[in-house]
């Protein structure tokens, strides 16, 4: 029973209620809550290191700007919650310069400073004053400890929730795709990719996506013979699974012309097609995956289409005319098409749910993170050598835009409000392992402002014995902001011309 009230029934309020708070949890908490998270594990890598090697530190500030909570620990350490939750610090005693890393003149000047101030046995707490080698552990504590967190939020979410495995079948082929041209069949069972093992088919998908235009070489079992194959993905506009696309490496392996459902009252339903009919012709033409299925009705005009199915160990015939129907497209916007009116999927036996014990999980904890640190390595590789676009990278508005459409993803379908948090927890988690390994490996780089580097002006020190002059470690800091800006400017500019912002605006003075 439902009650009305001022033209909304109780169900529809609730409704309302949770789309309302799924939004604002998408949109205002998801984004500054994965970055704080993934800065302030980075901070606290440096802060653990250094608290090890008994430095002084002053502070240490959750989130940026004036503070809204602040109190010192036993220890003297200054701690503090700032109002703007994008990110953290840590700063050492004497870390007065941008720099952090004063010539000879600099640490004579400040040992001086210290002792006259402190006494000579407080120089031995100051950063600038440690062994080279401890200063050099404590700057790359920062990227090992979001390398950790990597790896324990992946290896929690598999010893908690596991995982869903695709075998690497090949159930579709899609006609005139790289995947049909290089001679896969249905059926093909995929056991290596360049060497590499292949157990989950989605590691196949993913391997592909970064490699447009090169060759790759499967090794793969068919009617119980081990063949190689030779397949060049294609650059291809994928969907990115939230409205938008994206351009990168496709085989053309598809869903198989497996017919998973049948709308009631559809075509495909007046036709007599059923549920687990697998199609193999229309009109002629060999059905290779669900997408070639697919592209044939909605290129058919509206015309009858002659289907042969297989059924019940038996192929017949079967008459289907498709219709025009609205229905919401990729960007969740009305879309009148021609339909049958049927859904795909795939076989039962293709699908299975792994569990991990600890120490599975942890070993598939370190798996992935390895496993994203090399894809961010190769696609960068590719963009340096321009032998791919650089449009695919994103800064923070894309972080931002991915962090709420994941968070609202993973809250899709939640029957309450604890089941909504719980889907979105999981898929924000999801996002922070991964972005953590990216935070880790791109404060490695040997640029300065970055921990990358203090470890290059280290290494300078190291081998010349002294460090590196003021007036070069200012110019090489001035160099490496410029960098970094240039970057970060560059990475806005390709999130707005994937929002269409400046279509937006083009269209308003057109």
């Amino acid at each position: 029973m439902c009650v009305k009230f001022n033209g909304t029934t109780e169900d529809e309020k609730k409704t309302d209620m949770l789309g309302f708070m799924q939004s604002a949890i998408a949109y205002i908490i998801a984004f500054p809550l994965v970055i704080l998270v993934v800065v302030t594990v980075h901070e606290l890598g440096h802060f653990w290191a250094a608290k090890a090697c008994k430095v002084e530190i002053e502070k240490f500030s959750i989130g940026f700007g004036r503070a809204i909570v602040s109190w010192r620990d036993r220890d003297g350490v200054q701690w503090q919650i700032g109002w703007l939750p994008l990110g953290g610090y840590v700063r050492f005693a004497g870390d007065e310069n941008a720099a952090s890393v004063p010539d000879q003149q600099d640490l004579a000047s400040l040992r001086t400073a210290i002792e006259r101030r402190e006494g000579q046995a407080a120089v031995s707490r100051y950063l600038h004053f440690k062994p080279l080698w401890q200063r050099a552990f404590i700057v790359v504590a920062g990227p090992l400890a979001n390398f950790v967190l990597a790896i324990v939020l992946f290896a929690a979410l598999l010893g908690v929730f596991g995982e869903t495995v695709r075998r690497p079948v090949i159930s579709g082929v899609n006609a005139g795709s790289p995947a049909a041209a290089a001679g896969f069949r249905q059926g093909d069972v995929i056991l290596s990719a360049d060497g590499r093992t292949v157990k989950n088919f989605g590691e196949l998908e993913t391997y592909a996506l970064l490699r447009s235009d090169v060759p790759i070489r499967f090794k793969i079992e068919r009617d119980k013979q081990t063949l190689e194959l030779v397949a060049t993905p294609a650059l291809v506009e994928v969907s990115d699974g939230f409205g938008g696309s994206q351009k990168a490496g496709e085989l053309g392996f598809g869903a198989p012309p497996l017919i998973a459902n049948v709308e009631p009252g559809s075509a495909a339903d007046k036709a007599g097609l059923r549920r687990g009919d697998l199609v193999q012709k229309a009109d002629g033409a060999a059905i290779g995956s669900f997408e070639d299925l697919t592209q044939h009705v909605a290129q058919s005009g509206g015309r009858p289409i002659a289907f042969d199915v297989y059924r019940d160990g038996a192929t017949i015939q079967v008459l289907a005319t498709p219709r025009l129907q609205t229905r919401p497209d990729a960007a969740g916007k009305p879309s009148t098409r021609l339909l049958l009116g049927v859904a795909g999927g795939l076989p039962a036996s293709d699908v299975q749910r792994v569990r991990y014990n600890p120490v599975e999980a942890l070993a598939g904890g370190v798996a992935r993170t390895w496993d994203v640190l090399e894809t961010t390595v190769y696609y960068l590789g590719r963009v340096i050598r321009l032998e791919v676009s650089a449009e695919q990278i994103s800064g923070p508005i894309g972080i931002a835009k991915t962090s709420g459409q994941l968070a609202q993803a993973g809250a899709a379908g939640a029957a309450d409000f604890p089941s909504m948090l719980l889907g979105s927890a999981v898929a924000l988690i999801w996002l922070s392992a991964i972005l953590s390994v990216s935070v880790g490996f791109m404060n490695l780089l040997p640029i300065p402002v970055l921990d990358g580097g203090h470890l290059l002006f280290y290494a300078y020190e190291a081998v010349a014995r002294r460090p590196l002059g003021a007036r070069l470690q200012a110019a090489g800091y001035r160099v490496g902001l410029a960098l970094l800006l240039s970057f970060m400017l560059f990475a806005t500019w390709n999130d707005l011309q994937r929002l269409s912002v400046f279509k937006f605006f083009g269209g308003l003075f057109s």
